[in-house]
């Protein structure tokens, strides 16, 4: 991190950066937590990006703890403010964001243990622990089987290497001292709670609320399996993170974030978990999921519950996880060898189905090399990879119609592969088939001479618009 870019040691820093900017709204009005908080920040997520911010509901009804959401990811704009790499004049430095990414994956910054950190201000333990003391929201009124933790990232341990793993996965409030969480197989959570289930052994976990911002960034992407995420988020934030031991589990966590859940999870023990609306914006069927006991909650004072809205994207959760599809996506295809990789876009009303890379082509069928790293590193996403050249705008739909349009002969140029790895999750296959998804990739580069394209020469067209204001036309849209 250069040293004229902010850092945020903690979810508070980064609120108090946005409210300076204008891009923190605080809502004095008390909301209800299990309608209006989820609703509000749907309507803000209706907005064009431009004019989309974070939020916190100062005074939820019957609670002291106010709730932010919209913190990371209510727009690319916000990812890169909280990332330190917006540009001057506002706009997304994407490559930048890109490659902060890929160097933190390739060199992770192992965080440094302190004694005690702001997370142990407050200490609940044994018959003390309370969740419901908390306003933990209702994301889909009227939906969800309850409320969720919907941004706590779930630290575990693996049991053999000792490596720990931070993931968002949504718990569900089963009562003060239960938690509902979903651990899917081929997720890193479900590779490791195997191991412990195999072992007959109670796995620890820790939940952490309102985590310093890079963390928040590292917990949602597909960090590969044992890689720390808190070294990756010490590496993209710049400086190592500080964490503490927790009180009653072998666990590290951040010790500047909000809240840390601190409990156990018993082998084969299973109860019903969900529904909740999910990020394909579909509701996501009930899953008989373990159970977290919760044997102490630690908690800075003047708590703030971070929560991200998932369910119909365009959401916070769908782009912070977008985000980080594309840089992961962007650094695992380098790495393995594949030249030529330019860059990655996820489009966002895709749920992580979409995907288009950009290459400089060097040899035969090298869209289909990238197609599988793309599904190589994403086993249960990117249901379909376009590849183009770049003379593409990959951020833009309209070019990358008319490169499919132009450029793509179905017959020669999609590569259907039958039942690759599926998510339970996804709406388009029955749930007892969703294990399998079949993926298709789709060349969109040129395979012979093309004649030139049939626009004006490039020096014309900005000529043109240096002399707009002169021509008595309405102003040109950024």
């Amino acid at each position: 991190m250069l040293s004229n870019e902010p850092f945020f040691e903690s979810l508070r820093d980064l609120l108090m950066h946005l409210e300076r900017i204008g891009k923190l709204k605080r809502i004095s009005k008390p909301v209800d937590k299990d309608w209006e908080i989820a609703c509000i920040t749907r309507q803000v997520m209706y907005q064009p990006p431009s004019r989309r911010y974070a939020i916190l509901f100062e005074s939820v009804a019957g609670f002291d703890t106010p709730v932010a959401t919209n913190t990371l990811g209510a727009s690319r704009e916000l990812y890169a403010t909280a990332l330190g790499v917006s540009s001057a004049n506002g706009q997304i430095d994407k490559e930048t964001i890109h490659s902060r990414w890929v160097q933190a994956l390739a060199a992770p910054l192992a965080p440094i243990v302190v004694k005690t950190g702001p997370c142990k201000e407050n200490i609940m333990r044994g018959d003390a622990v309370d969740l419901l003391k908390f306003p933990i929201p209702t994301w889909t009124p009227g939906g969800d089987a309850g409320a969720y933790l919907s941004a706590g990232a779930v630290v575990q341990k693996d049991p053999e290497t000792g490596v720990q793993n931070v993931g968002v996965y949504r718990g569900m409030i089963k009562g003060r001292n239960r938690i509902g969480l979903l651990v899917q197989p081929a997720k890193h959570s479900g590779l490791i709670f195997q191991k412990y289930e195999a072992a007959n052994m109670p796995m620890p976990v820790a939940i952490v609320v309102g985590p310093p911002p890079y963390l928040g960034m590292t917990s949602v992407g597909r960090v590969p399996f044992g890689v720390d995420e808190i070294s990756v988020a010490g590496a993209l934030s710049g400086r190592a993170m500080e964490v503490v031991k927790c009180e009653t589990v072998d666990l590290l966590v951040p010790a500047h974030c909000e809240m840390v859940i601190e409990g156990v999870v018993q082998p084969r023990v299973r109860e019903q978990e969900g529904p909740f609306g999910e990020f394909y914006g579909h509701m996501g069927p009930p899953a008989n999921s373990p159970i977290v006991e919760v044997n102490a909650i630690t908690y800075r004072n003047g708590t703030i519950h971070q929560g991200f809205q998932e369910q119909m994207p365009p959401s916070e959760g769908s782009c912070i996880k977008d985000i980080a599809m594309e840089s992961i996506l962007l650094s695992s295809l380098r790495a393995c060898g594949i030249p030529g990789v330019l860059d990655v876009h996820v489009h966002p009303m895709s749920c992580q189905s979409h995907v288009v890379v950009k290459i400089k082509p060097q040899f035969p069928s090298h869209a289909k090399a990238v197609y599988s790293g793309c599904w190589a590193t994403y086993p249960n996403r990117a249901k379909q990879v376009i590849v183009v050249e770049d003379d593409c705008d990959i951020y833009n739909d309209g070019d990358v119609a008319w490169h499919l349009a132009s450029r793509v002969q179905p017959d020669r140029d999609y590569t259907i592969w039958e039942k690759g790895t599926g998510l339970p999750l996804d709406p388009s296959m029955p749930k007892e088939q969703a294990i399998y998804s079949g993926k298709v990739g789709i060349d969109a580069t040129r395979k012979h001479a093309y004649p030139p394209r049939s626009l004006p020469p490039p020096r014309m067209l900005q000529d043109v618009i240096a002399a707009w204001p002169s021509y008595g036309l309405p102003p040109l849209l950024d």
